[in-house]
């Protein structure tokens, strides 16, 4: 939309919003009511999966545009996470 200088209506923004954020949500009520290793695991595979579609799109996208650029900001994306996970391993948590 952007690229075509549009505007969206809000009712469009919200329903992107309820899109987006739904099973964020769902995923949160559900995680923290129900114990089970079985569907923590589940859970993590199908986030996995989203994230390989979000990345098989970046690289597809990254080939038309630079090549080199994309390749940094997968590596640096990636060094961030992984200093993440330090921070929270470090904390105790």
């Amino acid at each position: 939309m952007v690229a075509r200088d549009v505007r969206p209506p809000w009712s469009w923004l919200a329903l992107a919003g309820l899109v987006g954020g739904g099973p964020t949500y769902l995923g949160t009520v559900v995680g923290t009511a129900v114990d089970s290793p079985v569907l923590f695991v589940a859970f993590l595979a199908l986030a996995a999966g989203a994230i390989l579609h979000v990345v098989g799109g970046l690289i597809v996208a990254g080939r038309r545009a630079s090549w080199e650029l994309t390749l940094w900001g997968l590596f640096v994306g990636f060094l961030a996470g992984v200093g993440t996970d330090l921070i929270f391993v470090a904390a105790g948590a």
